[in-house]
């Protein structure tokens, strides 16, 4: 995953349209080539087209996202039978060739909306607990893949952090405790991690949760999918829900040590503050929701 420097998605590297996935089908995957191919989504690092009433084409459009494609490959097939949420596991593999570079994927359609679009219900607190619980409990290889972005310790991320909030401090001073964010950055930053690494989503928030109806159909975009500190991903109960229900969630996770809390507090407002800053003109909504996460930081008693 790149760094944010701006709300919009960087120029695509290669083009992909309607008729590129077309002629991706014929030489590959023959049997699915009929079906109607329809532009869903385009995104940072994929477009996504549907396929069908029941698939969907997930190409990469930047040369970074490649390997990360790969990654979903090779390791949701092992994951997805012990999760109890929905995962999209490819249904057919997609190689590089003379026509596209990379690999690409075939995966199910998953019907819904965004979290951020509809917001999760708050009874859903208890399933994510669960779904993380499973998540980072299985074993872990010796070659699952590294994220230099995510699952490492905060401290080399620190000064870069601290540096975003300072900057922002005349947007959020009347609204926010930024002595307190600070605190939390500064505190978790000198917090060994102090469990063993666990499987990680790497890049779970509520663009990349499925909401039907406010509960939760599906966890997407796996491609920062890594193994780290499990406080990167436990950082998500305060993108996606109030402080009010997170006992649930702790509840159905199971024990986490004091420090693992804080670092997972640190990782929401690394989170928040990267969303404020990056998304204004692109994706209001999005920016919003790094506020929303760092309010939900200084209301939460850690």
């Amino acid at each position: 995953m790149a760094a944010i420097d701006s709300g919009a998605p960087p120029p695509a590297e290669l083009p992909g349209d309607t008729e590129l996935v077309r002629r991706l089908l014929e030489q590959q995957h023959p049997e699915l080539a009929s079906l109607p191919v329809v532009l869903a989504t385009e995104g940072w690092d994929n477009v996504t087209f549907r396929l069908g009433n029941e698939l969907a084409v997930r190409l990469p459009r930047r040369a970074v996202a490649a390997s990360l494609v790969v990654n979903e490959q090779r390791w949701l097939p092992v994951l997805a039978p012990k999760l109890s949420l929905r995962v999209p596991t490819p249904t057919h593999i997609g190689v590089p060739s003379d026509g596209f570079p990379w690999h690409w994927s075939v995966v199910p359609w998953i019907p819904g909306t965004s979290a951020l679009d509809t917001p999760l219900l708050g009874g859903e607190a208890a399933r994510l607990g669960r779904f993380l619980d499973e998540l980072h409990s299985i074993e872990v290889p010796a070659d699952a893949p590294g994220n230099p972005y995510r699952g490492g310790s905060l401290e080399p991320r620190y000064a870069g952090t601290i540096e975003r909030l300072e900057r922002l401090r005349p947007t959020l001073s009347e609204a926010w405790d930024v002595d307190q964010l600070a605190a939390c950055l500064t505190s978790a930053k000198h917090i060994p991690i102090d469990s063993q690494g666990v499987w990680l989503h790497g890049d779970l928030h509520a663009k990349n949760t499925v909401s039907a109806r406010g509960r939760i159909a599906a966890i997407i975009d796996w491609g920062d999918i890594c193994a780290g500190d499990r406080a990167t991903d436990l950082a998500a109960v305060w993108n996606l829900f109030e402080p009010a229900v997170h006992a649930p969630f702790w509840e159905a996770y199971g024990e986490v040590s004091q420090p693992t809390r804080q670092r997972a507090a640190a990782w929401a407002v690394t989170f928040g503050l990267m969303l404020w800053d990056s998304h204004h003109a692109a994706d209001p909504a999005f920016a919003q929701l790094g506020l929303t996460t760092l309010r939900r930081v200084i209301a939460t008693d850690l």
